[in-house]
């Protein structure tokens, strides 16, 4: 065979082995189980993800059923995925316990630093950066400088320890008191309200904490007692304006998606992840500027090119 055509036929088969192998290669399996999807934030993320990924999914809901840890290991044993992507905490825990090894990413989980992580676990926290979201509450109001914080310790420990933290390299005091339930929420607030004396915070800053936040009547109880004092109310979702919340900084939900498709692709492609748990790329800030009126706070008025929504 002349040495020409011998070069031809080992640059085909260069070429043409690899491409075979491409083809024969199984597409990786994806399995997405959603907590509730019947829940507004959960569907919307589910939603943004499947646009994003260019893969077939696999999608189960847990919705409202009881489901056992026997059950979930029978449904990841039957679909063999190599990804599993989690939507909120009950489909999380749920499947950490019979992942058997494989690749996870979570998303629309409250303080992520809680929940068990392997080395194969990845995902985009629920919360954002707590000293971005300080930096703009100063940049708002600068002369607010002592934030109150209720939390449970079970379910925010560890995030209040990072946002301590994270405030005091922004001149800002975290004071903070730890609830065990619902019913030590208003006596723990008003704490901070003595009586005949000067309130020991200027701002308070309602968090995602199920035990803070059980019902709308503890809700509406907490505002009310901030509405006596004039205090300013931040919080991370839009719904709390009717209450008379302030200035709040919500996470936006399809961008989560998004990001959470952006990471199943790496998985896929094999790419590098720089940060294994992500934080929300995308926010919405709204500022009431109503309330901030009624109670003669001082704001930065350069401040309100940052503002998304504005209600006057």
């Amino acid at each position: 065979m002349p040495q020409c055509r011998r070069k031809f036929v080992w640059f085909l088969f260069l070429i043409l082995i690899p491409l075979v192998m491409a083809i024969n290669e199984s597409p990786k399996r994806i399995l997405l189980i959603n907590s509730n999807a019947s829940v507004e934030k959960y569907r919307i993320v589910q939603e943004e993800f499947k646009k994003v990924l260019y893969t077939p999914v696999l999608e189960v809901n847990l919705g409202n059923e009881k489901w056992t840890p026997s059950q979930v290991e029978a449904l990841i044993k039957d679909k063999d995925p190599d990804i599993i992507y989690c939507i909120g905490s009950k489909a999380y825990f749920l499947t950490t316990e019979h992942s058997r090894d494989r690749q996870i990413v979570f998303s629309s989980i409250m303080n992520w630093l809680r929940l068990p992580i392997s080395r194969k676990t990845y995902g985009v926290s629920n919360e954002l950066h707590s000293g971005m979201q300080i930096m703009l509450f100063r940049h708002v109001f600068p002369q607010i400088n002592k934030i109150g914080v209720l939390h449970s310790k079970k379910h925010n420990r560890q995030w209040l320890e990072k946002v301590r933290s994270d405030a005091l390299d922004f001149g800002v005091e975290i004071v903070s008191e730890a609830v065990d339930s619902s019913e030590d929420v208003i006596p723990a607030l008003e704490k901070w309200f003595p009586k005949d004396k000067p309130p020991r915070i200027n701002a308070f800053w309602l968090i995602s904490d199920p035990v803070v936040i059980s019902d709308k009547d503890h809700i509406q109880e907490i505002f009310q007692l901030c509405e006596a004092y004039k205090m300013p109310v931040f919080s991370y979702h839009n719904l709390f304006v009717k209450y008379g919340a302030i200035l709040i900084v919500a996470v936006d939900d399809p961008t989560i998606g998004r990001q959470a498709a952006s990471i199943v692709i790496d998985l896929i492609s094999e790419g590098k992840i720089e940060q294994k748990i992500q934080f929300p790329v995308g926010t919405h800030i709204t500022l009431n500027q109503k309330k901030v009126e009624d109670y003669k706070l001082y704001y930065n008025q350069d401040a309100l090119n940052s503002i998304n929504t504005i209600i006057e």
